[in-house]
């Protein structure tokens, strides 16, 4: 599977501007830690994930706000901690 980044880049905003035209423009998120599942086992769906780590939402945004306020380079890996935040505002704007 090819994804375009600029498909990626419109469905995100198409999304996002979603929300704000349904009135959410901002989300409360009262959960900070969450279970992951090693990357080299999420996608293996043949065998059960063995380990977890814990994860923390606060921590990625604050990673995230360090990147675009400059304090630190940007990073690839920045995509793992967007998707872990856009992950929970989506559960929590879908109540």
């Amino acid at each position: 599977m090819e994804i375009s980044i600029d498909k990626l880049r419109t469905t995100a905003y198409a999304l996002l501007s979603h929300l704000e035209q349904s009135g959410i423009t901002s989300v409360t998120i009262s959960e900070n830690y969450s279970w992951d599942v090693l990357a080299d086992q999420r996608y293996d769906r043949y065998d059960e994930p063995r380990e977890h780590t814990i994860g923390q939402l606060s921590d990625d945004l604050q990673e995230l706000e360090r990147m675009i306020d400059g304090h630190r380079p940007m990073v690839r890996y920045g995509l793992v901690w967007l998707a872990a935040i856009l992950r929970r505002i989506g559960e929590v704007a879908n109540r």
